[in-house]
């Protein structure tokens, strides 16, 4: 194999802080989204070798027989306990620009850097839904363009935060008069965004290190992620990072896999589903906001998961899943399971050995095996 035919990504995992974890059903595990079972997946992550656990921020559950995130871990107070109880994972935390004032980050994600040592990373977003924040009163009824613009800004006082002694700042958003924020972070943590449409994957370039995306299929990831690094080279920054989501649901064959799936459609929420794409839908933004309109989709076609989910055995699931991160050039992978303890080890073990054969590298699969040589 070829110099040419390798790829190194990072591997992560989408920790489930909202009860029943990333499925729709009533027949699926039913996770409990508690801070204990958020620590035994992230403490296992780290045993595996992984580099990064990220949660999610949810104010609002979508209701329905499975009660589908009606409970959810806030994401920034959780990553702070799961940065103590761990000591080499990063750990990633999520942040709503329309809830958290930056200057409040600024600190908060500070004393996240003492606390894991510089492992932190914050991933932010500059939507989601009317129903979710509005119920707090939150909700800034803005377009599309305006919601990068005040990221934008949010962003811009966060790091001049993270960095200046006093910042005197009056923008359109924010104002600040004198603004001390100490302590600050040894070094600027990565900050990373799902936006996905044209002006997302810009907003997210010029102020992020790093893109995460879905893919409605093998071919549309590929798409996708090409045309993230093609933009990227355009707008000079070679070294920016793509990350693909993925939902995996392994089985001892492809067959055991596939009744997995029948079997959590089976159960699906469709009441759940329903509050999701009517929330989403009542977005004036709708349209543009393609992560939504992914959601939308999945209700639409009553299903428990994205049919974008990688099915099948180890083996087939590593083919497909080398096949979408070298095509698409995907600097990392971050992925959902059913079940966050027997399929994340499933996952992390027979999965990283099938990518290795196919000449993807992991920092996992060689932290395995320099535990196995010690």
């Amino acid at each position: 194999m070829s110099q040419s035919d390798q790829r190194n990504v990072e591997f992560g995992v989408f920790l489930p802080v909202g009860n029943g974890g990333w499925i729709t059903s009533t027949t699926s595990p039913q996770l409990p989204a508690t801070y204990d079972y958020n620590k035994q997946v992230t403490i296992l992550a780290e045993q595996l070798g992984f580099d990064f656990a990220l949660s999610m921020a949810k104010w609002r559950g979508y209701g329905g027989p499975s009660q589908h995130w009606d409970v959810t871990l806030e994401s920034l107070t959780t990553m702070a306990g799961l940065a103590e109880a761990t000591s080499r994972i990063g750990v990633w935390g999520t942040v709503h620009t329309m809830v958290f004032h930056p200057a409040v980050v600024a600190k908060m994600t500070a004393v996240l850097d003492q606390i894991s040592k510089g492992r932190f990373g914050l991933n932010i977003v500059s939507g989601s839904n009317p129903t979710d924040q509005g119920q707090m009163g939150l909700w800034m009824d803005l377009d599309h363009a305006e919601r990068y613009e005040l990221a934008a800004e949010w962003l811009t006082v966060l790091k001049r935060l993270w960095t200046e002694d006093r910042v005197d700042h009056q923008g359109k958003h924010y104002q600040l008069t004198d603004c001390m924020s100490n302590p600050k972070p040894v070094s600027p943590p990565p900050i990373i965004c799902a936006g996905a449409s044209d002006r997302g994957f810009l907003f997210t370039m010029e102020h992020c290190t790093g893109s995460f995306m879905l893919g409605s299929d093998h071919d549309d990831f590929i798409k996708t992620g090409l045309r993230a690094k093609e933009l990227a080279m355009q707008q000079g920054k070679p070294d920016f990072k793509t990350y693909g989501l993925f939902t995996i649901v392994p089985g001892a064959t492809d067959a055991e896999a596939r009744e997995r799936v029948a079997l959590y459609d089976a159960g699906v929420d469709t009441i759940a589903l329903d509050n999701q794409t009517r929330e989403y839908s009542g977005d004036k933004s709708f349209k543009q906001n393609t992560m939504a309109q992914r959601f939308v989709s999945q209700g639409e076609q009553r299903n428990s998961m994205t049919r974008a989910a990688l099915v099948g055995s180890a083996e087939t699931i590593g083919n497909k899943l080398a096949a979408i991160v070298k095509g698409a050039q995907l600097d990392g992978v971050t992925v959902i399971v059913p079940d966050f303890i027997d399929d994340l080890r499933v996952v992390g073990t027979d999965v990283l050995e099938v990518l290795e054969h196919h000449g993807v590298s992991t920092h996992a699969r060689a932290y395995q095996k320099s535990m196995t040589a010690s």
